[in-house]
Formats: C-alpha cells, sequence, structure tokens
C-alpha cells in the first residue's frame, strides 16, 4: 500500500474515532436523570423495573392487563437493585438505569457505522456522523423507551445483514438482534420481517444462520415472559386485543393517514425534501433497508394513535440512508470529472460539515425531541422526600409531566393522586388527603396546616415540596392512594 494511502485510511480511523467520542459527549451532556419525556419512561419501565428490584410501586393498566413483555424492566432491575445496595436513599438507582440504558443504546451508533461499511469505509463515517449528532438521535437515546432500544438493536441486525463478507457467527447474530428488537417494540416487528425476507431471499444458508438467531430470541422472549409470571407470547394477543380491538390507543389520540408524513417533514427540518430525496438514492445494496423503511411508515400510519417517536426506526435510518448516499452522488461527481478518483479525507471532512450544518438547521428549527422534554422539577420535589423520614403520605397532582414514582421517592411512602379538578380550580381539595398525606407537592399552600419544605425550579418549572407535622390515616384516602385510584380510573 502507498503511504498516501496508508495516511489516508489512518486519518480515516482518527476522525472515526473522533465522531463516536462526540457522539458518547453529546449524550453525556444530554443525560439527566430528573427530565422526562413521556408517561411510558417512568410507569411503564423506570417505576416497573425499580418495582422488580425493590419490590414495591404501582402497576398502570398496561401491566395489569398483561400487554407488554419484561424485557426493559427486567434489564433495569439489575442497576436498580445495584444502586440500592451502594446508596439504597440516594439518586445513585435512578441514575444507573437510566445511565445503563443509554449505554445499551449506543449500539445505534455501531448499527449505522456497520450500515455504511457494507459499501466502505469512507460511507460509514458519514453514517455514524449523522447517527452521532443529529438532534432527536442524541435525546431518544437517553430517553428510557422501547423505540430508542429497538431502532440500537435492529439496526446492528441490519448492519450484518448488508455485510458482504460475514463469519459463521455473523447470521445468528443478526438474527438474535433484529429478534430482540422486534420483541421490544412489537410494532417494528413488520420492519424486521420485511427486511428479512428481501435480505435473504433463496438463500437457504442466510436462513438457516438467521433461524437460530431468531430462535434464541424468541428463547429469551419465552425465559422472560415466564420470569414475569405470563404465559409465553399472551402479551401479543393482548396488546393487539386491546390498543386495536378495544381502542384503547385510540384513546389518547388519533391522526390522520398522511400524519407520519407531515412528522417526517417537520422533524427532519428545513432540509426535509434533501434528506428523504438522498435517502432514496442509496447504493443498490440497501434497497431491502429502504424498503423496510418504507413499510414501517405505512404499517404505522394505518393505526389511528401516532406519535413520532413510533416511527423513529425510520426516521433514523433515513438520515442513515442519506448520509450514505451523500457520500455515493459526491463519488459519482467526482469520477465524471476524473475517473477512478472517489472521495478523499478532505472532501468527507468537508461534507461532515455540511451534515453538521443541516443537524444544526434542524435543531434551529424545531428543537426536535427536546421540546417536549420537561425538567422534572417535580420529580425533584418528591425526591426530597427520601430524606425526611416524618413523610408517611405524599399527595401529588395529577398533571401532565408531573410524573412522580416511587423509584424517585426512594422509599415506600404511600402516594395519592389529587385529581385533576383540583388543578383546574373546579374542585377543592377533598378533605381526605391532607389527614392521609403529611406532604404533598403544590405551587402554593394546598391546605390550612402545611408550610413549605422546599421548592425545585429546572427549565421553566416550578415545584414545592410542602409538609405538616403529624401522622398519616390511610384509610381516610384509600380511594385516592395511587394504585386504587389507577386501577378505579383505568389507568
Amino acid at each position: 500500500m502507498e503511504q498516501s494511502s496508508i495516511a489516508a485510511s489512518r486519518g480515516l480511523t482518527w476522525v472515526t474515532l473522533a465522531v463516536a467520542l462526540l457522539a458518547v459527549a453529546l449524550r453525556v451532556v444530554a443525560f439527566d436523570p430528573w427530565a422526562q419525556f413521556h408517561a411510558d419512561e417512568f410507569y411503564q419501565y423506570l417505576e416497573q423495573g425499580h418495582r422488580l428490584a425493590e419490590h414495591y410501586g404501582a402497576v398502570p393498566w398496561e401491566g395489569r392487563a398483561g400487554m407488554r413483555n419484561g424485557l426493559i424492566p427486567q434489564f433495569l432491575a439489575a442497576p436498580f437493585a445495584l444502586g440500592a445496595v451502594i446508596a439504597p436513599a440516594g439518586m445513585l438507582p435512578v441514575v444507573l438505569a437510566r445511565a445503563c440504558f443509554a449505554a445499551l443504546c449506543l449500539l445505534a451508533l455501531l448499527g449505522a457505522w456497520g450500515i455504511g461499511a457494507a459499501q466502505s469505509r469512507r460511507h460509514a463515517l458519514a453514517a455514524l456522523l449523522i447517527a452521532a449528532i443529529w438532534p432527536d438521535g442524541v435525546m431518544f437515546s437517553v430517553y428510557v423507551l422501547s423505540e430508542s432500544l429497538a431502532t440500537a438493536l435492529i439496526a446492528c441486525g441490519a448492519a450484518l445483514l448488508l455485510a458482504e463478507r460475514r463469519g459463521k457467527w455473523q447470521l445468528p447474530l443478526a438474527g438474535l438482534l433484529v429478534g430482540l428488537g422486534a420483541l421490544v417494540r412489537l410494532q417494528y416487528a413488520a420492519f424486521v420481517v420485511v427486511l428479512v425476507l428481501l435480505s435473504a431471499r433463496r438463500d437457504w444458508l442466510m436462513w438457516r444462520g438467521l433461524a437460530f438467531g431468531g430462535l434464541a430470541a424468541l428463547a429469551l422472549g419465552v425465559v422472560s415472559d415466564l420470569a414475569g409470571d405470563q404465559t409465553p407470547f399472551h402479551w401479543i394477543y393482548t396488546n393487539f386485543a386491546m390498543n386495536i380491538g378495544a381502542g384503547r390507543a385510540a384513546k389518547f389520540s388519533t391522526m390522520g393517514p398522511l400524519a407520519y408524513l407531515q412528522m417526517l417533514l417537520a422533524g427532519l427540518g428545513p432540509f426535509a425534501p434533501l434528506v428523504l430525496g438522498l435517502a432514496c438514492f442509496a447504493p443498490r445494496r440497501y434497497r431491502p433497508l429502504l424498503v423496510a423503511v418504507v413499510v414501517n411508515v405505512v404499517v404505522h400510519s394505518v393505526i389511528g394513535h401516532k406519535e413520532y417517536r413510533f416511527i423513529w426506526l425510520s426516521v433514523f435510518l433515513i438520515l442513515v440512508l442519506a448520509a450514505i448516499a451523500s457520500v455515493e452522488v459526491l463519488d459519482r461527481w467526482l469520477a465524471r470529472r476524473a475517473p477512478g478518483r472517489v472521495v478523499g479525507l478532505g472532501v468527507l471532512l468537508g461534507l461532515c460539515l455540511a451534515w453538521g450544518g443541516v443537524a444544526l438547521a434542524e435543531l434551529a428549527s424545531t428543537r426536535g425531541a427536546a421540546s417536549v422534554r420537561s425538567g422534572g422539577a417535580y420529580a425533584m420535589a418528591a425526591h426530597d422526600v427520601a430524606s425526611r423520614p416524618q413523610v408517611c403520605g405524599l399527595a401529588v397532582p395529577l398533571q401532565w409531566h408531573n410524573y412522580v414514582i416511587s423509584a424517585y421517592i426512594r422509599r415506600p411512602v404511600a402516594i395519592y393522586e389529587v385529581p385533576e379538578a383540583v388543578l383546574a380550580g373546579n374542585m377543592a381539595l377533598p378533605s381526605e388527603i391532607p389527614s392521609a398525606a403529611n406532604a404533598m407537592l403544590s405551587l402554593k399552600q394546598p391546605a390550612p396546616g402545611y408550610s413549605l419544605a422546599s421548592c425545585h425550579e429546572r427549565s421553566g418549572e416550578k415545584a414545592c415540596l410542602w409538609m405538616r407535622p403529624g401522622s398519616c390515616d390511610a384509610a381516610k384516602a384509600r380511594q385516592f392512594e395511587r394504585q386504587a385510584y389507577m386501577e378505579a380510573n383505568d389507568l
């Protein structure tokens, strides 16, 4: 190899390492154990992981109906348990659980690099860069959501499927990763099926390798379900029966079939047409991936309840394919000017800077997934209870983004729900609640006898902890106790 080629290869390696470090640094900056994005983070995953490790906490309607598997809570239980041993009254269990999940989601970066590497290391660098710096990618990596983890797992599996040279372990690992991705996020199963069908086609050796990995994923699913006292995979039937058959998902909101296209255009920012156009011109080897991306969006489009995070897998891969295609377009343009010439390291760095500008434009125009992130002031105020052993009952406002779970309180304190009508001023505070709760979260004095204990303000949010002397009469407010209230109101 010529000295210039060796130098270019080394330069590419160093730049790739720098981008990987940048990706980790951005996620460390974005990581915030207090911040809140969606109720699922708290009630479905953090609270359930905490409950498995520390044996107390509330179970929402999805858990009571048995419509989800326990893979994510079971993963989170280990860091929760470790943190509880080291610092039982502190935030370490929550920090460890969220940090371990964010670390696992870093697999998305490896997946992006591997997908690009199927073409060349130069394409891999561009794919890694967009995965590293895209604002939504950074934010979703630090949110405890099934979409985040499933995207990371499936991206890695797709990279192994697309590789030209494979070791004997790669296809089983690919089957395991995409299988686990579908189990973590059932709604991505259609994507996985299309990707595998179009990648394997009539290659029976490929099918055999994928089948070994897929069966291993199913076996892990069986073990997970049995550990959670569930009939294996019965949650799949229940999920469809409840969300679609009984229309539970539609109760949250519904949108028309073109809503995801509108979300894509909005979420990708001012350069959305460029990104979508480039993704369509990715090299031919990526056709199975591109078709699966489209099918995933179409399948989700026929479901009435829609959220941008639901199609994050497709958005992530559109960005990766667009970055890969941008290198390909430059390669072809240079080849026309000088046959045999390809994008060198200098031009590649310029292209990376251009993608950085596109990412900044998206952030400036939409603020992305960070725009709906709340500061967690209520969680901080609730955590103050951990250091106040006299608190025997805590009343919290039943309000969007005021997620307060036992995992943050760090000890088994009874939680009582203050109805939304009280916050809206349409209802007086039920007298039973002050009798049962000697602490309450509120911006103003909630009832006579309560005095201000602490306040927290973050990201424009404010929450205060009020306390009164005396004990708690739990019998007087049983209907407002969290688990009873959730069951009575189907929450």
